[in-house]
């Protein structure tokens, strides 16, 4: 799909190889907020957009995995602290 991508497009973008596509993905992270939300910790750049699009994903899929991955973290965490909060109150005496 790079190359298909890569031949499209004039001149021979070096972003498009295999290796310098995955460091420009990678780039991609979130961050917590202190409120405990998560989000995009950058805007995804153009060349990232580029990237993206050869692969048919685009910059409004990328937002949306990661809200779903930022909720999916917080559910994650969730349990936990509603488990030990149940955990004290059974070793509590009334």
């Amino acid at each position: 799909l790079l190359r298909k991508r890569k031949a499209e497009m004039p001149g021979k973008p070096n972003y498009l190889s295999v290796p310098s596509a995955l460091k420009e993905l990678e780039k991609i992270e979130l961050i917590r907020q202190p409120n405990g939300n998560y989000k995009l910790d950058h805007a995804v750049t153009a060349i990232q957009k580029v990237i993206l699009g050869a692969f048919g994903l685009d910059e409004k899929w990328i937002k949306a995995q990661a809200r779903q991955i930022g909720k999916d973290i917080q559910n994650a965490a969730m349990p936990e602290e509603q488990k030990d909060d149940d955990e004290d109150a059974e070793n509590e005496e009334y």
